[in-house]
Order: C-alpha cells, then structure tokens, then sequence
C-alpha cells in the first residue's frame, strides 16, 4: 500500500512538471513559435542578374545550408531574373509575389539608392522586410592602359579615355563612380551603364570596352569577379570607401589593399584639401551609408506577416552561426563573416533612416537628374 501510495505521488510530481513545460510552451513568444510553425515545402530565392555575379553567389551559399533549419528541409530554389538593373525582378517580387515566405529576393545597394531618387521603379523598399543582409567596401578601379598608378595620374589623362560601367543610369557603380570622379574634377569621360550584371562588366573592363568601375572588396576576393585581372595586373585600384569609426571617422578596411586610399586621401593628393561641401556629404553618405553596409540584402514581399518574417530571421541567424555554413560562405567571398555580416534588424535601422527625406538626397537627385 505505501508503496503504491508513493507511485501516485511520483505520478502527480511528474504530471505537474509536464503541465508546467507545457504552459512554458504555450507562452513562448511568436517569434519562438514561428521558427516551428513555419515549414514551407519550396522556398524561392530571385536574383536580378544573371548567374555567376555577388548576388548569385550569395543566393547559392544560402541555399546550400538554410534548408536544414526547417523542420520540412524545404527545397530552395536559384531563379535568375536579370533585366533593367534588377528593376525587373524586383517589380516581381513587389507585385505579383505572395506574401507567404515562400519567395524572397537578393536586393542589392542599387534597390535602396533608386527608391531614395524616386528613379520610377516599382517597388518600394520600406515596405519589404530584410531577413538578412551583408556590408562591403567600394572600390574605384581602372584598366592598367590608362596607364594611372594613382589618382593624381588618373586626374591628368585624357578624360575622353575613361568610360565608366554600370548596370544602368542609376545603379550604384554608374552612380558612385560618376559622383566621385566629378568631384576630383575629371570631366567628360564617358559612361558606358546598361550592362546586365557585373559578370558581364567584368568581360567589358577584359576586353577594354569600359576602363572604370566601382567595385568592391568581394570583387577582388575568393571567387570574386575581378580576382585574376587584378592578380595580372589588368586592373589598378584607385581608392576605396574605407570604413566608418564609432566617431565618424573613415579609415582604410583590411579587406582591400592596405597601400590603396581612402577616397578622402585620394581627394586630398589632387587638390590639397579635404573634400566639402553639399555634393561631398551626399557622396559620403551614398557612398558610405547605403552602398557599404546594405550592399546586399534579402527580402520579403510586403505584407509579409510577422511571424514568417521572424520565423526567417532566426533560422537564418541560427545558419549564420553555424561553422559550415561560415566556411563555405569565406571560401566564396575570401573574407571573414563576421566582419562582413549586418544583423537584419540593423539593417531596418539604416534602411529606415536612409529613407526619411533629407537635404543630402535633394542634391543626390539633382545630381543624378531626377
């Protein structure tokens, strides 16, 4: 009898305790409940350009390891969709994608930049969710026949030799790359920007068809675009974006050559002086601001509900801290991770901030011609 009475007792302890997990359960906040709930058989990742460039590439990495941190391990699909800088797969996405969690787009620096110019796109990036994001370093190159060691050189060549590429009118290389040779005060080069991607911006600065371009530092890492032509000498890097200090200084970033200079230190070996002035504080924070650290995204349809938008973060934050997935990610890109990552919810943060209407923006725009 007492030992069946002490059976009982031990019975109602562990029911208890199972009662107890179970409220523990029921309350977990949605997010929590979301990284379960949502279990989608096919997820579908669009890119605006064609294979082969940072976005592809970026898309395939995540493609490779995301799958597992679904209960499902859904299949995860690569559609390229290249056409008008990217406008057109992110017109898609805006408009005829369902808000489900089931498609998501890789948007690049260029998305946000057309959205601050009103440039006549069809998508408006407030209204998309990022659930992941990376930063980068602009860097300005040229074509070793122009024969410029430096910028002082570069600022003394026929101007009429120097074509800038670009994916269109508007993109971030064409963008950049005309604001701050403008503001060296080289003149009437010629701009060569409607080209598909920067695979074939790439096969365009080979054949010498277009002798300047704004990259970046991934450009020139791991199985980056420009990695050969600049280990042949074919290509000389001119300046970089550096990186901002926690007291707004900018410095050069260890992920590019240590002997190529910040864009201030290139200004200041032409013209003596630090550069100012409204159309330099609309460069910097273009340059610096939306094209280093929101260089490429990936985002949801609008109206997206919470839950699947945090159930995608998490998971995704659970892929970022797995050392298989960082190694394959390091291998592609031939930099660290976690100097390159942006948690997605900073990433709202600089969005939101880069859109809210400002001086800066109105000479962006007369700049551009908008």
């Amino acid at each position: 009898m007492m030992r069946c009475m002490k059976f009982v007792k031990r019975s109602i302890k562990y029911l208890a305790l199972i009662v107890a997990l179970g409220l523990v359960v029921i309350s977990l906040p949605d997010g929590a409940q979301a990284a379960s709930g949502f279990n989608p058989k096919r997820i579908k990742i669009l890119i605006g350009f064609p294979p082969a460039g940072g976005h592809d590439l970026e898309a395939r990495v995540i493609a490779r390891h995301l799958p597992k941190y679904f209960r499902g391990k859904p299949s995860i699909i690569v559609q390229n969709m290249p056409g008008a800088g990217g406008k057109i797969m992110g017109a898609y996405i805006y408009n005829r994608s369902k808000p489900d969690g089931t498609t998501a787009a890789i948007f690049g620096s260029s998305q946000v930049q057309e959205n601050i110019l009103g440039a006549g796109v069809e998508y408006d990036v407030r209204d998309m969710p990022i659930v992941w994001a990376v930063r980068s370093v602009r860097v300005g190159i040229v074509r070793d026949f122009l024969k410029a060691k430096t910028v002082k050189d570069l600022a003394t060549i026929d101007p009429s030799k120097i074509a800038v590429a670009g994916r269109s009118k508007t993109d971030s290389s064409c963008v950049t790359g005309t604001m701050a040779l403008t503001l060296l005060g080289i003149k009437n080069f010629k701009r060569v920007c409607a080209y598909a991607g920067t695979a074939v911006i790439r096969g365009a600065v080979e054949r010498g068809e277009a002798s300047f371009f704004e990259a970046s530092d991934p450009h020139f890492l791991g199985q980056g675009a420009f990695v050969e032509m600049y280990k042949k000498g074919m290509v000389v890097q001119m300046w970089q974006s550096g990186q901002v200090t926690e007291d707004g200084k900018i410095v050069r970033a260890k992920t590019v050559n240590k002997n190529t200079p910040t864009f201030q230190e290139a200004y200041r070996a032409v013209h003596g002086k630090d550069p100012s002035g409204p159309l330099w504080e609309a460069f910097r924070k273009v340059y610096n601001d939306v094209h280093s650290t929101l260089t490429r995204t990936l985002v949801l349809p609008p109206g997206t509900p919470g839950n699947i938008v945090n159930a995608l973060r998490e998971n995704i934050e659970s892929m970022s801290n797995d050392p298989a997935f960082v190694k394959d990610w390091e291998k592609v890109f031939g930099q660290e991770f976690a100097n390159a990552r942006v948690p997605a919810l900073e990433a709202e943060k600089v969005k939101d901030e880069l859109m809210k209407p400002a001086p800066w923006q109105d000479t962006f725009k007369k700049f551009v011609g908008m």
